[in-house]
């Protein structure tokens, strides 16, 4: 009979214990939730830094080629020149 007395809970003590552990649960998905939200986030912004680095490399290759072009524009240039001054040397 004596340990029937100590098994008698009465709900007020067990409503305390029953809220800390609804409220810790509540905290805990919460939790979880930002979690995965800031994951996400997470994601999408390593993604856009890949996207930047190859748009940058792109736009470096892109000039490095402008680049080469002009380059052998101006030698071609510098060719015309030299024939149209051996072809004055060689008409007169």
């Amino acid at each position: 009979m004596r340990y029937y007395k100590w098994m008698s809970v009465n709900f007020q003590h067990i409503a305390p214990i029953i809220a800390a552990c609804m409220t810790t649960g509540g905290v805990i998905f919460q939790i979880g939730k930002h979690a995965e939200k800031l994951d996400f986030i997470g994601l999408k912004v390593e993604a856009q830094e890949k996207k930047e680095a190859s748009t940058s490399q792109t736009i470096n290759e892109i000039l490095g080629n402008v680049n080469l072009v002009r380059n052998d524009v101006e030698n071609i240039k510098g060719d015309i020149k030299e024939i149209k001054n051996y072809m004055a040397v060689k008409t007169r």
